[in-house]
C-alpha cells in the first residue's frame, strides 16, 4: 500500500475496530482537507467517538448503526466498513447482554445487522440462533440463507431458503433472496399456472428444478398457505407412503392441486425416487 492517503485510512480503520475511537478521530482529522471523502471520515470519527452507546442497550447501537448509514455514506470504503462493523458487533454484544442473543430489534434479527456489516460468518452464527428461538421466522431464514451464500455454503443456504418460503412466504421480498438461481424459480410458476402467491410455491418449484433441497423438517404454522402449502405437504406424505394404494392416493390429489406441476414431477422422475430428507430443519 504505497499511497499515504490509503495507509492512514487504513490505520483509522484498525483503530475503529480495536474501539480505540478517539485515535481514530484524530488520525483522520490528520487527512482533513486531502479529499472530500476524507473530510466526511472526519465528521464520522468524530461522531462515532462521542455517540452515547452503553454497553447493553441494544436499540442505542441500532439507532447509531442507522444514522451512521444515512449521514455518512459518503465516508471512504475503509472507513465506512469498520464503523458499520464495530456498531454491528457493539449491536450484537448489546442484544446478548440484555438476554436477546439471536432475537430481533423491531422486526429486523440482529445477524441481519451483522450482514449488512459485511460480516457473514457472525451473522451466520446469529441467525441460526435466531432460528432455533424463532423457528416461524421468515425473515431469519433468509438472512441465514444470504450470509452462508456468502460464506460459499451453498447447499445449506439453499436449506434455509427452502425454509424461509415454507415458514413465512408472505412475509418475505424475493428480491432481497441473493441467490440468482432461488429468484429465477418465481417466472415458473405462471409457465406450471399455479395459483395464489408465487412465494409460497417456491419450495415445490425449487424441488422440481433441482435448486432447493427437499425436507419434512420445516415447521408449517397454522394451516400453511393455501394449496402450495397442501401440495409440498402431499409430497412429504409420498415419501413415506407405505404402500401402493397410498401412494396412489397421494398423486391424485397432487393431480387435482397442481395438474401441471404434478406432471412436471412426474416426468422429471421427482416423484419416484424415495430419497430421505436432506434439511436440517
Amino acid at each position: 500500500m504505497s499511497d499515504p492517503s490509503a495507509r492512514e485510512r487504513a490505520t483509522v480503520a484498525e483503530l475503529i475496530g480495536e474501539g480505540r475511537l478517539d485515535q481514530a478521530a484524530y488520525r483522520a482529522r490528520s487527512q482533513a482537507g486531502a479529499d472530500a471523502a476524507s473530510n466526511v471520515d472526519v465528521s464520522a470519527t468524530g461522531w462515532l467517538a462521542t455517540a452515547v452507546l452503553p454497553r447493553d442497550r441494544p436499540a442505542s447501537w441500532r439507532d447509531a448503526f442507522a444514522e451512521a448509514n444515512d449521514r455518512f455514506q459518503d465516508a471512504t470504503p475503509e472507513v465506512g466498513v469498520a464503523m458499520r462493523r464495530f456498531l454491528a458487533r457493539g449491536l450484537a454484544r448489546a442484544a446478548e447482554l440484555a438476554g436477546l442473543r439471536g432475537n430481533v430489534i423491531d422486526g429486523e434479527p440482529v445477524g441481519g445487522f451483522l450482514l449488512r456489516a459485511s460480516l457473514p460468518e457472525e451473522a451466520a452464527a446469529s441467525l441460526y440462533a435466531t432460528v432455533a428461538r424463532m423457528p416461524s421466522s421468515g425473515r431469519a431464514a433468509l438472512l441465514l440463507g444470504n450470509a452462508l451464500l456468502r460464506l460459499e455454503r451453498l447447499e445449506e443456504a439453499r436449506d434455509a431458503y427452502r425454509r424461509a418460503f415454507r415458514v413465512a412466504p408472505l412475509d418475505l421480498d424475493l428480491a432481497a433472496v441473493e441467490d440468482a438461481e432461488v429468484r429465477a424459480l418465481e417466472p415458473l410458476a405462471k409457465d406450471l399456472h399455479l395459483e395464489g402467491d408465487v412465494r409460497a410455491w417456491i419450495p415445490a418449484i425449487g424441488l422440481l428444478e433441482d435448486v432447493l433441497p427437499f425436507s419434512a423438517l420445516d415447521p408449517v404454522p397454522g394451516a400453511g398457505f393455501g394449496n402450495a402449502t397442501r401440495v409440498y405437504d402431499l409430497l412429504i406424505a409420498h415419501k413415506g407412503a407405505r404402500s401402493h394404494g397410498e401412494r396412489m392416493a397421494i398423486r391424485r390429489d397432487l393431480r387435482e392441486l397442481a395438474p401441471e406441476l404434478f406432471d412436471a414431477l412426474l416426468i422429471s422422475r421427482k416423484l419416484d425416487a424415495s430419497p430421505m430428507p436432506t434439511g436440517t430443519a
